[in-house]
């Protein structure tokens, strides 16, 4: 009787450990912390409002946006996670937060991902963002596309977004509620939901060496009176990968009456990478700038030449010369602004560190 008595208590313990372990394992969960430190020296020319003086600094975010950022997952068996990215944006240069001073302000969400993909809410890249970075051989520096159209980078508050994964084929869509909580009235008024709207969709394929894309993007004014006006983005892509070599071409055309007059303009862009050797690579783009019914144009020719001293910690040299023609007055890189029809030239000597 004692020996049966032992025998059914080893066989419970057993179970119990083992539905604990099973259970354990199914709710597997794991958190990482993650950045990028990045800081240069930048020089940049006919940088005063008349297009008169220079300008010598210490600049944070040149090759890659500085940032810091938890990112988390749990297993919730079933194939299904549960998903968060809190990131923050700063200037290694003063040590302030970015994003206009929020806490995480380049992302803010949590979702469910699965093997259909993945849903997440919060403050998040719109679609161009997460789509167009490897269209642009710069890959977003402060000289890069972005010099032409900040929205490739936009981040949009108050979002749902849907991301599918399938092969080689990724489908994403996004609304929002309201792009911008900052303003005022801006976002989420009680029976105006077209104030602040966003919404967005994107594919993406590749097959063989060449990857493709196509984005949409749309969003209205953040006030009551500019509801119903609307600017809108069609942006289209192309990748040509060859061991070492990288070539991209990519369009966008933007139609907006935000602002007044309303907007008409071209954005082509063209660029190429290629690894000497597995420490050193050379990108270069040209980005040019068409405003319709309008002599004004810009356009921008770009070099960055890139150094690893290891996995983690890159060395590099970025350049641009900004061609403004007619009143065109855009600068080197997009918190730049030069005076109407000078153009401007921008060099940066910086060290990037990932974590």
């Amino acid at each position: 009787m004692e020996e049966t008595l032992k025998k059914m208590t080893r066989n419970l313990i057993a179970a119990v450990a083992g539905g604990l372990l099973a259970s354990a394992a199914q709710a597997q969960s794991s958190v990482t912390m993650y950045g990028v430190v990045d800081a240069g020296i930048e020089y940049v020319s006919h940088a005063g409002t008349t297009g008169s003086g220079s300008a010598y600094r210490v600049k944070s975010g040149n090759s890659a946006a500085s940032r810091w950022g938890l990112r988390g997952k749990e297993d919730l068996g079933g194939g299904l996670s549960a998903i968060f990215v809190l990131e923050n944006g700063f200037f290694v240069d003063t040590g302030m937060a970015a994003q206009g001073g929020r806490l995480f302000g380049r992302k803010a969400f949590v979702g469910i991902a699965g093997p259909w993909g993945q849903i997440t809410l919060g403050r998040q890249y719109n679609i161009l963002g997460d789509i167009f970075i490897p269209l642009d051989t710069t890959r977003y520096a402060t000289y890069s596309v972005l010099s032409h159209d900040t929205h490739f980078s936009g981040i949009a508050d108050n979002t749902i977004k849907y991301t599918g994964n399938f092969g080689n084929l990724t489908l994403s869509a996004m609304y929002s509620a309201g792009y911008d909580s900052t303003i005022s009235g801006g976002s989420e008024v009680p029976g105006a939901p077209r104030v602040g709207q966003e919404i967005g969709a994107g594919a993406s394929y590749t097959a063989g060496r060449l990857g493709m894309a196509l984005v949409y993007d749309q969003r209205r004014g953040t006030s009551l009176a500019t509801a119903n006006s609307v600017e809108r983005r069609y942006a289209a892509g192309l990748i040509y990968t060859s061991g070492p070599f990288i070539a991209v071409a990519g369009y966008r055309y933007l139609q907006g009456d935000l602002a007044t007059p309303g907007l008409r303009s071209d954005l082509y862009w063209l660029g190429a990478s290629y690894s000497i050797m597995p420490a050193l690579t050379l990108r270069a783009g040209i980005y040019r700038t068409d405003r319709r019914a309008s002599d004004d144009s810009a356009t921008s020719y770009t070099l960055q030449a890139v150094y690893s001293l290891s996995k983690r910690t890159d060395v590099f040299l970025l350049g641009s010369y900004m061609d403004n023609r007619g009143r065109s007055k855009f600068g080197v890189a997009n918190a730049t602004t030069a005076a109407p029809g000078v153009g401007q030239t921008g060099i940066i000597a910086g060290i990037k560190h990932i974590f």
